[in-house]
């Protein structure tokens, strides 16, 4: 027999616990009006079976999608210094991750995120990298 689900909210998926666990879904920050859509996103397990949520976000720059606009919308601050990406992000999301980008400061335990400038004529064309761990 069919279950009948009787709201019209689609099925959570590993996009939507990832962006839950890393503080960035679009739920988390009501009234901000605007959201960014992660390009990739995985969630795996750490080896004492914690959740590990790796993300990308890449904005094309210009007026309306571009780093700083991101870095509003979630109200984060200004990217510090350059650091590594972590190994196990750089394994977990498709593509060829970049060896460092400018990791934001503390703001949430056990979530590290880093910006990468790309060389574009747009202005605030980048990358975002999340990784973040919970329970």
């Amino acid at each position: 027999m069919a279950e009948m689900r009787r709201s019209f909210d689609r099925p959570e998926t590993d996009y939507d616990r990832a962006e839950r666990l890393a503080g960035l879904y679009y739920k988390q920050h009501p009234g901000k009006g605007r959201y960014y859509i992660p390009t990739a996103a995985a969630l795996s397990r750490a080896a004492d079976g914690s959740p590990v949520a790796y993300l990308h976000f890449g904005m094309a720059g210009g007026d309306y999608a571009n780093v700083d606009d991101f870095l509003h919308t979630y109200d984060l601050p200004k990217p510090g210094s350059v650091a590594p990406l972590p190994q196990d992000l750089r394994a977990a999301l498709p593509g060829d991750e970049p060896a460092e980008g400018l990791l934001l400061p503390v703001g949430q335990a056990g979530r590290q995120i880093f910006v990468v400038m790309r060389p574009s004529d747009v202005e605030g064309a980048g990358d975002v990298y999340v990784r973040a761990t919970g329970t």
